[in-house]
């Protein structure tokens, strides 16, 4: 219902009929969803038999689609095959340690990507890092009561300070500058690890979606962000045309003799391990 009310009103005909039953809508909404600003939705999703409920800003189409493309798409799924076979023996072998897997969501958003990863490595503890201020309202709420660490801020090669823009007016468009906008906190790798103490916590898992600033990111010392033996990272050539975002990622990848794999949008960097030559090739993950 909530949906075709959303569709029957983008239209300007459908607005103006609507206003006359607009105080009924609401107070349906309220009554489906208490606690719920009528401006905001609920999202189901699901993965490997997990049940999640998603709070969303009703208007904002962008954080339907990391919902879809998490859950969906299941993009962060990856690597497979022998690479896969791998990364869950890695896993596995941290659970056995009796030490939790730990896995770093840099751009973390509304939470879609957080959820997805409670289903796919359960027994994992997750940090999620998130500067924008509306988004981290969202993930608050919908993380809420989860091994989750939540942190307002943004990524980068040290702790500093910086700046937060977002031209594109969309939720999963804001960027982080050295000039113009809202001043916000920058953590680095380094600091993150630092705060787990290394008797409980192993890197498992760095997800890397940070709307270009991967640049700077990669371009300082990386001795923190390669102790991960999986990194997924989205490239921002596209978006950020002429920069060169991506370059000093590739320069880290192959400096640190990592293999690699896509998937989607996403680039999966992967620590080499002997192990690797022992799985064939047609290994299932």
């Amino acid at each position: 219902m909530s949906k075709l009310v959303d569709a029957f009103t983008a239209s300007p005909v459908g607005s103006i009929v609507y206003k006359p039953i607009q105080r009924l809508v609401h107070y349906s909404r309220r009554r489906a969803n208490p606690g719920i600003p009528v401006d905001h939705a609920i999202v189901q999703a699901s993965y490997r038999d997990r049940q999640f409920s998603i709070e969303v800003d009703r208007w904002c189409g962008s954080q339907r689609l990391a919902i879809e493309q998490c859950f969906q798409d299941a993009q962060y799924d990856m690597p497979h095959g022998p690479h896969g076979v791998l990364l869950n023996r890695l896993y596995n072998n941290i659970l056995t340690a009796g030490k939790k897997p730990l896995i770093v969501d840099c751009g973390a958003n509304i939470g879609a990507s957080v959820l997805w990863f409670t289903a796919r490595y359960p027994e994992a503890h997750i940090i999620a890092v998130e500067p924008a201020p509306d988004n981290f309202a969202l993930l608050r709420k919908n993380c809420n009561g989860r091994d989750i660490d939540l942190r307002q801020a943004g990524i980068g090669p040290t702790d500093g300070r910086a700046f937060l823009s977002n031209p594109l007016n969309e939720s999963m468009g804001y960027r982080t500058t050295d000039t113009d906008g809202t001043e916000i906190t920058i953590l680095s790798v380094g600091t993150l690890l630092a705060s787990k103490p290394q008797s409980i916590y192993s890197p498992f898992l760095l997800k890397v979606d940070i709307e270009g600033a991967e640049k700077s990111l990669f371009a300082g010392d990386t001795s923190a962000v390669n102790q991960f033996p999986l990194i997924i990272l989205e490239p921002h050539d596209w978006l950020l045309p002429g920069q060169l975002t991506s370059v000093e990622f590739f320069r880290f990848h192959a400096e640190n003799g990592r293999e690699f794999a896509m998937k989607h949008e996403n680039i999966a960097s992967i620590a080499y391990h002997p192990d690797l030559l022992g799985i064939p090739a047609s290994w299932p993950s």
